[in-house]
């Protein structure tokens, strides 16, 4: 075992007027000692903009979910607060509005049951859903409301393989998620692995997917989606990698996997390798 982690860290920018443009600088948050942040997804509710994370605790070793407000005047988003904390691992907290009521999906993959939880106060108390989905294990889970019906895309997990799976498209029934007729849309893990929200542009449906061929965060693309939902054909735009990510503070990371915008803020998630404290403490400990 080395002493080497992965960790992750949150960036964001204003946003400019091009969709990813490459050259405007993203301000990285820095993470505590405590653990690192990842899978940033933000939310406008009156006026304001909230930023929903997962948080991986050192402590708990796996992830809650915790939220963040940005502050126009200082430019800045403020101290993260849990939200949801379960006795397995939490992340990509996706937040969207259905039916007037808004809701939270984050994945629950450890439990193979995939959950829906209602805000009661918004940002900081949700409720906890019955099941949506039992039996399998899914990662990512996006959802899309189309002529008020709620679909979503998610990835089937392989072996317990985060480089491994099969990209679905789901329909929700009131209850529950069914697979579509749809099916399997593709397994091919360049671009399988939901990133992040659909989004408009240029009048033209995308959402972010993430390039897990050989390695966990290896780049982001752009997705065009096309015949939505009754053939889902999607066509493959742009790929963002690390190297292509400018940074004000911090030097250029070895992954990404999540990218999403509000109408102020984008976001995306870097990848970085650490030394563990952790793990040292525990060799000086064992003494090896």
């Amino acid at each position: 075992m080395g002493l080497k982690i992965e960790t992750w860290n949150i960036a964001f920018r204003k946003r400019g007027k091009n969709l990813f443009d490459r050259e405007i600088p993203f301000k990285v948050i820095k993470n505590g000692y405590k653990g690192w942040y990842a899978d940033p997804f933000l939310f406008d509710y009156n006026g304001e903009t909230f930023l929903f994370a997962e948080f991986y605790s050192y402590r708990l070793r796996h992830g809650i979910i915790s939220v963040s407000k940005y502050d126009d005047k200082k430019e800045c988003f403020s101290k993260f607060k849990p939200i949801i904390v379960e006795n397995y691992h939490l992340s990509y907290p996706v937040v969207f509005e259905y039916q007037n009521q808004i809701y939270m999906m984050p994945e629950s993959n450890e439990t193979n049951s995939l959950y829906m939880y209602k805000c009661k106060s918004f940002p900081y108390e949700w409720e906890k859903l019955p099941a949506v989905m039992n039996g399998i294990r899914l990662v990512d889970t996006t959802p899309y409301i189309i002529n008020d019906s709620l679909y979503a895309i998610t990835l089937k997990l392989k072996d317990d393989d985060s480089t491994k799976g099969e990209l679905l498209l789901l329909k929700f029934d009131g209850l529950k998620f069914n697979i579509s007729e749809k099916g399997v849309i593709t397994d091919d893990m360049g671009i399988a692995r939901p990133g992040g929200n659909f989004f408009i542009n240029d009048n033209k449906l995308f959402y972010p997917s993430q390039n897990c061929e050989g390695s966990y965060g290896k780049a982001l693309n752009f997705i065009n989606l096309t015949n939505f939902p009754i053939q889902f054909n999607i066509s493959l735009i742009d790929t963002i990698y690390p190297k292509d990510i400018t940074l004000l503070n911090y030097k250029k990371p070895e992954g990404i996997h999540t990218y999403n915008f509000s109408d102020k803020i984008e976001v995306i998630d870097l990848k970085y390798y650490k030394n563990s404290y952790y793990r040292l403490m525990f060799r000086l400990l064992k003494g090896k």
